[in-house]
């Protein structure tokens, strides 16, 4: 269960994943050397996270790596999301090998309450249960209505360098993670520089939109895997309501021995 929590502020620490080399450097505007391609492509890569979170939209993290036995292995997380009303729905699915089992958790959101149910916990059960998100991940529980995460991903998307136009749109280049605001002094110490150039591709659509961004963090230390990014659904009006009140569990209809687990880690 204590991987529930690090799944689900993944969006919002995903730029610390790499490190940093110096705390005190700044990630606004690309460097003043840079070409003056390279600053249209930065603007035009900018917007285009920005963009994303105007309306409804859905989308996909995937994040792959490999595990102690060298088997490729991913944690999925799901969402729709209607920004201006602040309601989602988010499924975070968990990298289960064994045939036949699973692991997941729902997460919904409407008018700043939230209900989660967990499957493959032992016995999963047959409804939702309340949950206090901002108790439980403080500023960052603003992730689950897209917030955060429109906010993370235009402070990842401002720290691009080297970019270059692969196709009409489709760019290239490297994310420098030194340059993100939210380094700690802690995580630039524990790395160095070269970690934390990050090579990626980014697809932004007809409506200049951001659809797509893949880092390669392999590509800077063996087996350390992708992330993905995938954003589609846009305005799409889906429905996200409250479950229906019949499906609300109290504590006293849980298993026992998941009311524990859920209890040790603060639910």
């Amino acid at each position: 269960m204590g991987r529930l929590a690090a799944v689900a502020g993944v969006a919002v620490a995903l730029a610390l994943a790499a490190g940093c080399a110096d705390a005190g450097s700044q990630a606004s505007a690309p460097s003043p050397s840079a070409s003056a391609a390279e600053k249209d492509l930065h603007r035009w890569l900018h917007e285009g996270a920005n963009k994303v979170g105007q309306d409804t939209y859905s989308s996909r993290f995937t994040m792959t790596r490999r595990d102690v036995e060298g088997a490729s292995v991913s944690t999925r997380v799901e969402m729709t999301v209607d920004p201006a009303r602040r309601r989602s729905d988010m499924s975070i699915h968990f990298p289960i090998r064994q045939p036949g089992h699973f692991q997941w958790v729902e997460i919904k959101t409407v008018d700043e309450e939230s209900w989660a149910r967990f499957f493959g916990f032992g016995a999963p059960p047959e409804g939702w249960i309340p949950v206090d998100l901002p108790r439980l991940f403080g500023a960052d529980s603003s992730i689950f209505t897209g917030t955060q995460a429109m906010d993370d991903l235009q402070d990842l998307v401002k720290t691009s360098v080297e970019l270059r136009l692969v196709t009409e749109r489709a760019v290239h280049g490297v994310l420098d993670l030194r340059r993100h605001p939210h380094l700690t002094v802690e995580l630039c110490e524990e790395s160095s520089g070269t970690n934390a150039m990050v090579p990626f591709d980014a697809t932004l659509d007809a409506q200049g939109r951001l659809t797509n961004l893949s880092l390669h963090f392999d590509q800077v230390e063996a087996g350390a895997g992708e992330w993905q990014f995938l954003y589609h659904s846009f305005g799409r009006r889906l429905p996200i309501d409250p479950p229906p009140a019949k499906d609300v569990l109290e504590p006293d209809d849980l298993d026992p021995q998941l009311l524990a687990e859920l209890r040790d880690v603060g639910w």
